[in-house]
């Protein structure tokens, strides 16, 4: 004999003497009010209910229960009440208690997260100056300039593993979350280096905005007369994360404590004549990579300790993806056209190597296009699934003209050489070892892809 307790106002026990009974069993046997629209196929969600005590004592999780709960996000204390089994006392809540509740729970995408709590770096970004931007312009500009502005902002987040929560008026809010985070709390040593590779991640690519701007700014001077600068709050701290909203204008969106301590570093830059401003929880776990030059102690809105925020300026240590990505730019900067040398060369490899008809491979060269790639592959190398995409499209390039898996080793120098070419004087040892470890890299994952 078990007992499965739903809790509500009052507590209602359930007593059962069928050992494996399912949850919606006993439930249906009591008359107590379980939602289960399918008739307890598990071929909806209508069941489902939170576990609050005697996890242990139930069944694991079928193949049925399994797919939704991966597909929805669910946590393990969610557990879909046809399909678990009790075999000891079990206290829960029911999820749908009424009609509101069944719309709001229905509505779900297969996409959408119900509610789960992670460790994540939070990023708040604003404009500065883009009110007056705004009443000396268009309103087709403002939109314009506003949707440029969003684009070239947004790539570094995405290109370094972070996700755009939202964008909200002229800023954005986004977020960096640990990733593998079932490997990642096996110790707490673990944990603190994965914390950190997060929190590198998400310094990149603050840095790398940095740099978009001022390509971005080239444009709107040239355009409309007009440049920007941003101002950045970073924090890192456990969030809920889950679907917010009405039932049809759902959202999944970061909430807490951590998200309110970014934007209020944000906002801090204002005072403070700063751009970039990391909390204490941030310098405490990378401090001794990152380049400060403003310690700023402060008591932010609605705390009630002080706290010191930190004014980035880079890192201290070298970044090699930063530096490869800065290197780049100046190549495109010296000459937008680098590329068809870099393909002239390949052509004459082509040509003394693996005796091909080199007229119809230059038909299926395209400069611009291959620059293109060269530039998206070097941005994306903070995101290692992004990267994988790009990887595919050059190995089909190669493929295409001739080359295949065992030659892609002897195009790096030629790759190589092309970019200290328009490199000038900036070339040196570190760089052509950076650029040399990249390459190669990238050319064995081209090779296995």
């Amino acid at each position: 004999m078990h007992t499965v307790t739903f809790e509500d106002k009052e507590n209602f026990p359930l007593e059962t003497d069928k050992p494996g009974a399912t949850i919606l069993e006993t439930a249906l046997k009591h008359e107590y009010p379980l939602y289960h629209l399918c008739g307890g196929n598990a071929k909806c969600t209508t069941c489902r209910v939170f576990i609050t005590k005697g996890l242990d004592h139930l069944s694991p999780r079928n193949e049925r229960e399994q797919t939704l709960a991966e597909r929805k996000g669910w946590p393990s204390e969610i557990r879909l009440a046809c399909q678990t089994e009790a075999f000891g006392n079990v206290s829960l809540r029911r999820i749908i208690k009424d009609n509101k509740d069944l719309k709001t729970v229905t509505s779900e995408s297969k996409s959408s997260k119900t509610g789960e709590e992670c460790y994540a770096v939070i990023l708040f970004l604003d404009i500065k100056g883009f009110t007056a931007f705004t009443e000396a312009s268009l309103p087709y500009d403002v939109v314009f300039v506003l949707n440029r502005f969003f684009h070239e902002m947004s790539e570094p987040i995405l290109n370094n593993g972070g996700e755009i929560d939202k964008f909200i008026g002229d800023g954005i809010l986004a977020f960096f979350q640990i990733r593998n985070k079932s490997e990642a709390i096996k110790n707490e040593d673990h944990l603190k280096k994965v914390k950190q590779e997060t929190i590198g991640s998400a310094i990149r690519a603050c840095l790398r905005m940095f740099d978009q701007l001022k390509k971005f700014n080239l444009e709107m001077k040239d355009r409309f007369n007009f440049t920007f600068d941003i101002r950045i709050g970073l924090h890192a701290g456990n969030v809920i994360y889950g679907d917010i909203g009405h039932s049809e204008y759902k959202s999944q969106t970061v909430l807490g404590d951590t998200v309110n301590v970014a934007s209020r570093l944000e906002a801090l830059n204002k005072k403070t004549n700063t751009n970039f401003l990391v909390s204490d929880e941030i310098y405490n776990l990378i401090g001794p990579s990152l380049s400060v030059n403003k310690k700023i102690i402060t008591k932010l809105r609605g705390k009630s300790e002080k706290m010191t925020a930190y004014s980035v300026l880079g890192f201290k240590v070298s970044d090699s993806i930063l530096i490869i990505q800065k290197s780049l730019d100046h190549v495109l900067e010296n000459n937008p056209h680098w590329a068809q040398g870099f393909l002239d060369k390949l052509i004459n490899f082509i040509k003394e190597n693996l005796n091909k008809n080199t007229i119809e491979t230059e038909a299926l060269l395209n400069p611009h296009e291959f620059s293109s790639l060269i530039e998206s592959m070097i941005e994306k190398l903070g995101n290692p699934e992004s990267l994988k995409k790009e990887v595919s499209k050059i190995k089909s390039i190669y493929e295409s003209i001739g080359i295949s898996k065992k030659d892609f080793p002897k195009l790096v120098p030629i790759l190589i050489s092309s970019i200290k070419e328009n490199l000038a004087s900036e070339w040196n040892t570190t760089l052509e070892s950076i650029w040399n470890q990249v390459i190669m890299d990238l050319t064995i994952e081209t090779i296995e892809a």
